[in-house]
């Protein structure tokens, strides 16, 4: 039983009154906290920040007497609130206490601070892929210090292997939650739509999102993929602010050559794609990680996968309702 402070008031009273009174204070206390949970829209809280709620609100409760920790166990065992256990092969389990009703792209933001939708599910959110029950959450890391000068010899090693992923990976309600961490660039090209079921996401732009799933293919689904959007959506791609970005992210690899070449056999014309090869083509480069037998672009001094010189079989167009855990993928 949760222990409740309050006063019984001056009189001489027996035992039983004293409890009697006491009880009346507990319940008190419990229908006030049972109210101010019941108004509250939805949130979704990180256990320090729901520990801070209840210490905020102690008095206003009259529950000096019950500890922090007694106080959540009571709003959980009344359902006020609910737990979401995020578990992990490699690491503690995140914990997360909801209010509400939230989709698995809310709750994926709520996993890192400052986090925002990238990759393969930001190109869910901008209608480029159908939904995943895989979610990727990047937090960018601190300024670091300027790599080491790039050469064709490190370039040609490391996309010998195959693509580095992180192992920060999250299962929820059959949900499997990426994070990355990904370089400080002060959030460029995050935007902040909403989706047609009304949640505010942070989340990458078009442009951003095409650059990123060239630079980190794996997290899309392959770069074959990673080309048939190219050439789907090649027309809603503003040229300028791409350039831009990429000067802005400053990538030690040159990816402006692979999205170029990507530009080029989406359709888009040659003096834009010359935006891209005037950057500078100094190294032979790769379009994808430990690729077999691929094939060489002169123009574009690239090596690319066979695959893409295949024809694709027709897939059928993009589902219009979601996978169950998913928010919506049209964004206005």
């Amino acid at each position: 039983m949760l222990g409740f402070s309050g006063d019984v008031g001056a009189g001489i009273y027996t035992c039983s009154d004293i409890a009697g009174k006491l009880e009346k204070v507990r319940l008190q206390s419990q229908k006030l906290i049972r109210q101010q949970f019941a108004q509250m829209p939805a949130r979704i809280f990180m256990p320090s920040d729901l520990s801070d709620l209840v210490r905020k609100h102690k008095s206003e409760w009259n529950a000096w007497g019950a500890t922090t920790a007694e106080i959540v166990k009571f709003l959980l065992e009344e359902s006020l609130v609910t737990k979401a256990e995020f578990k992990s092969k490699e690491y503690p389990p995140i914990v997360r206490y909801v209010t509400g009703e939230h989709s698995a792209i809310q709750l994926a933001l709520s996993l890192q601070r400052d986090s925002f939708l990238s990759h393969g599910t930001a190109m869910v959110v901008h209608g480029m892929t159908p939904p995943s029950t895989t979610l990727y959450v990047n937090r960018e890391q601190s300024p670091k210090d300027t790599p080491d000068e790039v050469t064709q010899a490190g370039i040609t090693r490391a996309f010998a292997n195959k693509q580095r992923k992180s192992k920060y990976i999250f299962s929820h309600s059959k949900v499997k939650y990426v994070l990355l961490g990904g370089k400080h660039t002060g959030r460029a090209g995050v935007i902040s739509p909403t989706s047609v079921s009304g949640e505010k996401i942070d989340v990458t732009d078009i442009e951003r999102t095409l650059i990123d799933v060239v630079v980190r293919p794996a997290y899309t689904g392959g770069i074959d993929l990673v080309a048939d959007v190219y050439k789907r959506f090649a027309n809603r791609i503003d040229i300028d602010h791409m350039i831009n970005l990429l000067q802005h992210l400053q990538h030690a690899y040159p990816y402006h050559q692979s999205i170029g070449f990507l530009l080029e056999r989406a359709g888009r014309s040659h003096a834009e794609c010359e935006e891209f090869a005037s950057i500078g083509k100094n190294f032979e480069f790769y379009l994808d990680y430990d690729m077999k037998h691929p094939v060489y672009s002169p123009k574009w001094r690239l090596y690319y996968p066979a695959s893409l010189d295949r024809p694709r079989i027709k897939k059928h167009s993009l589902p219009k309702q979601n996978l169950p855990g998913t928010a919506a993928h049209v964004v206005r």
